[in-house]
């Protein structure tokens, strides 16, 4: 009979288990939406909208968007007080973080 995930954890060391859970709790934050990382900060849509300078409507659809401008992302990640970085994932080589793409807009303007 198969043992269930709880039965495998309880027969782990304790100091095993830990790092197990300590890992998961990682691998959990690092996947957040806008809303839970917004949740998280303790911050409203309503006060998401006055750092944004827009309707608290138009927060809840930039929370919902699965495709936006960096720009946009880069707005909404500075409003909450934090920085954006791409970092791109390439394989036979480490992480490399794409730099030059927050001086794009200077050009246009």
């Amino acid at each position: 009979m198969a043992k269930s995930i709880d039965e495998i954890m309880k027969g782990l060391p304790a100091a095993r288990r830990q790092k197990i859970e300590q890992r998961g709790a990682e691998l959990i934050a690092e996947q957040m939406t806008l809303q839970e990382l917004r949740k998280e900060l303790n911050l409203t849509q309503e006060t998401m909208a006055g750092l944004l300078h827009m309707k608290q409507g138009n927060v809840s659809k930039v929370e919902k968007r699965t495709d936006m401008l960096l720009s946009t992302l880069r707005e909404y990640v500075e409003a909450m007080g934090g920085t954006l970085e791409l970092v791109a994932r390439l394989p036979g080589r480490g992480p490399v973080k794409l730099e030059g793409l927050r001086d794009l807009n200077a050009d246009f303007k």
